[in-house]
């Protein structure tokens, strides 16, 4: 990309910082996970994680392509009805719903995922102030990812995690519902975040899925729900190697629902969650150097965007970027990339090496589009824009946030 026509996108957004969504990118993403999964096991779903990077402008591709909304929040769920997503097509999880949540949530006809026993006695609830009409939720599994060595593969290698009911509290769940003529459970969910994102723990997952099933809602579950959490295409610059492709993945879950005795007669549909994979290699920041200095021989090149736009977690990471400049004629040196906040820790790019950047010279650093957009707080600066690129060109999907638009719900007097 070239300076001139940076210039012209930093004009459409207003000013800079702004992000950058390719919209070919993520609609190429959603076809090829379905087609590995598609190719592999029928029938499927592919419901997209809002709250890895919930644009509506993306959000609404997901519909128009026949996708499913995968929510966590009651904000999210709004959202998706917002966008116009069809609720019998919006999976509603998370560990905090509340009674008007689930009932809501179930008279529109959308899956409900129950995450905990207070969550369950909601649905029962509206079960019983609805004897006629049948009603059908889903249940999180806590899956246990400890491999034959003892080690966990739960993020930050935690023995337990947090989400979802013991599988060993699964026949006191079954016995309970069975009292309850008009209310069926018709879904189980997996999804756990992973240290690895490997194949084995999607293989893991699935199995677990399957067993409890059969054993105990054999008769009504028709929907296998293994999560999200998996490796996207992965950019050449990124530090990662011989990570999974999309059609291990399929090949994996395919191959557990393919061989078991019960997913080959019940044929439930399988169901996932992508969010990293969708969105992460989509989205670029685009951020302008102010100014360029040297302190006790580190130079320091600083930008009007932090790394809270671009790494809200603050890992150490270089993601892939690229300096845009009006005059390739620079001398090469190594350098950091350094934000607008005040906090000694905002590091877009550390020790970077080649040539130095000038004033006015822009970086584009890649691979920002999951949770970026959703943990970028109004700390010290306004949102940035986002701009949409398009078969025939770009569009603003979203203006710069505003100070009245910030400070809004606060009461100045």
């Amino acid at each position: 990309m070239d300076f001139k026509t940076i210039q012209q996108l930093e004009s459409i957004a207003g000013s800079s910082p702004f992000y950058l969504v390719d919209r070919l990118k993520f609609e190429a993403n959603f076809d090829e996970l379905t087609e590995a999964f598609t190719s592999r096991y029928k029938p499927f779903t592919l419901a997209y994680s809002y709250k890895t990077n919930y644009i509506p402008y993306l959000c609404d591709i997901i519909r128009q392509k026949g996708g499913w909304a995968e929510v966590v929040s009651r904000m999210e769920y709004d959202l998706a009805l917002k966008v116009g997503q069809d609720p019998a097509k919006i999976i509603f999880n998370g560990p905090v719903k509340t009674r008007e949540d689930i009932h809501t949530a179930l008279a529109n006809a959308s899956l409900v995922n129950l995450d905990s026993t207070e969550e369950l006695e909601f649905a029962v609830e509206y079960a019983n102030q609805n004897p006629d009409s049948e009603i059908s939720v889903g249940l999180r599994i806590n899956i246990g990812l400890s491999d034959d060595e003892g080690l966990s593969h739960i993020q930050n290698s935690l023995k337990v995690g947090r989400f979802g009911f013991d599988p060993a509290a699964m026949e006191k769940i079954h016995n309970k519902l069975s009292e309850e003529a008009n209310l069926k459970v018709v879904s189980l969910h997996g999804h756990t975040s992973t240290t690895d994102r490997s194949q084995w723990c999607f293989e893991v997952i699935t199995r677990t899925l399957c067993n409890i099933a059969e054993l105990y809602f054999g008769e009504t579950v028709g929907t296998i729900n293994v999560g999200g959490g998996f490796f996207g295409r992965m950019h050449p610059d990124m530090p990662f190697k011989n990570t999974p492709a999309f059609d291990d993945y399929a090949n994996v879950i395919a191959g557990v629902l393919n061989s078991n005795a019960w997913a080959q007669h019940k044929t439930p549909t399988l169901v996932i969650e992508p969010g990293v994979a969708m969105v992460a290699d989509t989205v670029s920041f685009v951020t302008k150097v102010v100014s360029v200095k040297t302190v006790q021989d580190s130079i320091f090149v600083t930008v009007d965007g932090s790394a809270f736009h671009a790494k809200p977690t603050f890992h150490s990471l270089n993601l892939p970027h690229e300096i845009i400049t009006r005059n390739d004629d620079r001398p090469g040196d190594t350098y950091s990339v350094v934000g607008s906040t005040c906090m000694e820790k905002d590091y877009l790019l550390k020790e970077i090496s080649g040539p130095l950047p000038k004033l006015g010279d822009f970086i584009k650093i890649d691979c920002v589009g999951a949770y970026t957009v959703v943990m970028s707080p109004p700390f010290i600066t306004p949102a940035p824009a986002i701009l949409a690129k398009e078969p025939d060109g770009f569009k603003r999907i979203r203006k710069q946030q505003t100070l009245n638009e910030i400070f809004s719900n606060y009461f100045f007097s």
